[in-house]
């Protein structure tokens, strides 16, 4: 793990998150090209503001020659109050991928270090995310615990709002 540089992600790396969220897409089984474009354009769109306002801070890991082995964001999502939670503010593990050369190194793990700390740092009680089938033993391993959520689509998935 020690090969492996994290460091935060800013605006100008848009392009590589945007990049690792279409990898991490294709991972979990989407294969619509046209569907997977128009997840990058509407990505782009929405987490260019999120990162210019603090509530998308992503992680870019690199491994020797800034090769980008890596990496994943925090989104710090509105919240509804609830008891035990003293921010409105929950944050969400979110566009978690590691090129398929480097998993099994750690740099997943660097990743959600990097977003433990930021929150512990910044007073959040809690994390969340939605893991992947693939990487639920990874969550498991660094302390996260399974809860329910349940979903039900209400139609076609190519217009606003469905996913």
């Amino acid at each position: 793990m020690g090969r492996f540089r994290v460091r935060r992600a800013t605006l100008r790396d848009l392009d590589a998150l945007i990049l690792q969220r279409h990898g991490m897409w294709e991972d979990m089984g989407v294969r619509d090209r046209v569907m997977l474009d128009d997840s990058d354009r509407a990505y782009r769109k929405w987490a260019r503001p999120e990162i210019e306002r603090g509530r998308l801070i992503g992680w870019i890991v690199e491994a020797p020659g800034r090769v980008i082995a890596g990496g994943g964001c925090l989104w710090l999502r509105p919240a509804i109050p609830k008891p035990g939670v003293s921010k409105h503010i929950e944050p969400y593990l979110v566009s978690m991928f590691t090129e398929p050369g480097f998993r099994r190194k750690g740099v997943a793990s660097r990743v959600i270090s990097e977003a433990m700390a930021w929150c512990k740092r910044n007073g959040y009680s809690r994390m969340l995310l939605h893991a992947s089938e693939k990487g639920r033993r990874l969550y498991l391993r660094s302390g996260f615990s399974r809860t329910w959520e349940m979903r039900l689509k209400l139609g076609n998935t190519r217009r606003a709002g469905g996913g």
